[in-house]
């Protein structure tokens, strides 16, 4: 078993994980990662600069309480439907192993988010069924194998917009909330559902189906990735499970005041939805155009998938390194991306230019 799942975030190796260098982050590209182009709500940053030196000396609401309380008037919710924590990989850390019974069957798709499979496979040890998204019709499941699939599952999870593909999955979880039998959790990651506009979330469902749970980490596109901050919304019974293992102080005091602040900036995040469309849409057909790219994926999230023409990922990265622009090489992603697939994140114009060139510069001859 392998200690942690692989993730992105080779851009440190530039600016220093000891933090010595902090000044580098302006002079390097990190599209490895899928952290937000554009800053926090100009009223988050106010709010943190205003008592900043108050909020690091200081112990937050033990359990999130006026974090929770902006959640339910943003979101539709009941306070009894929600737990925070400190992102969503720490809430499925808390989670799963509660929902699932040694012993379940977990689906999972091909590709996803790594987390998933590491703790549910390696970590927990389940079964699990792996559902093969069509790479040729642009990830889309194969709706009569999902739904066979479902019906047999203790636990269902999706990512919703998929990542590493950024494509829409709402007809899998509508395939799951069909077919899933009763027993199961059908655990949907919304991590980047709100870059597909508003209104999207599942939240309100959870209402009505108990099955359902969804978990929302606020990294992304609340650009609040540094503070690790995020929630889940689920039946008030198992909510109230799961807050007997939670932790007290599981979401630090500058977290849960950006969270807050962003919550009621629901203007300015909309404009930097529309944006970040504006620039996903302007990079693939850039991208498109390099010489060695084969093609570029349809995306509704902040991120860019890419398929190369040969096989030289590995060396690709390493090029554009070179420039000080990383990007992610998808091999741990599935076992079918071969050396072929990489992925980039959505920036602004400079940096989406620097991604360009850099890759046009790995990639010639």
């Amino acid at each position: 078993m392998t200690q942690h799942a692989f993730h992105g975030g080779a851009f440190f190796d530039a600016v220093g994980v000891g933090f010595d260098h902090l000044d580098r982050n302006e002079d390097v590209v990190s599209a490895d990662v899928l952290d937000a182009w554009y800053d926090p709500a100009p009223n988050v940053l106010e709010s943190l600069a205003r008592h900043l030196p108050w909020l690091v000396k200081t112990s937050p609401p033990t359990h999130g309480e006026g974090l929770i309380e902006a959640i339910c008037q943003a979101r539709g919710v009941r306070s009894s439907q929600v737990l925070v924590g400190s992102g969503t990989s720490s809430l499925m850390y808390l989670a799963f192993p509660k929902i699932v019974r040694p012993g379940g069957k977990a689906v999972l798709f091909d590709p996803m988010y790594g987390e998933y499979p590491h703790i549910l496979g390696q970590v927990m040890g389940l079964e699990t069924v792996w559902h093969r998204l069509d790479i040729e019709r642009s990830f889309a499941p194969d709706e009569r194998t999902l739904a066979e699939q479902c019906s047999k599952a203790d636990l269902i999870v999706i990512v919703q917009p998929n990542s590493p593909t950024g494509n829409d999955q709402r007809r899998s979880v509508e395939i799951a909330m069909d077919h899933a039998p009763a027993h199961a959790r059908i655990w949907v990651d919304e991590t980047y559902v709100d870059f597909t506009g508003a209104g999207r979330t599942l939240e309100p469902k959870v209402v009505s189906d108990s099955r359902l749970i969804v978990a929302k980490s606020m990294s992304k596109f609340y650009a609040l990735s540094g503070v690790r901050v995020g929630y889940l919304v689920a039946d008030e019974t198992l909510v109230q499970e799961l807050q007997v293992w939670s932790p007290p102080w599981s979401v630090g005091l500058i977290a849960q005041v950006a969270a807050v602040e962003a919550l009621r900036a629901s203007d300015y995040y909309e404009q930097m939805a529309q944006e970040t469309a504006r620039l996903r849409e302007e990079l693939s057909k850039a991208l498109a155009s390099v010489p060695g790219v084969r093609r570029v994926f349809d995306s509704v999230a902040n991120f860019l998938l890419l398929e190369l023409v040969d096989p030289v990922v590995e060396s690709a990265v390493l090029r554009c390194r070179q420039h000080q622009v990383f990007v992610r090489d998808c091999a741990s992603l599935s076992p079918r991306f071969d050396a072929k697939y990489l992925r980039v994140a959505v920036k602004d114009e400079r940096s989406n230019a620097r991604i360009v060139d850099a890759l046009t510069e790995a990639l010639g001859a």
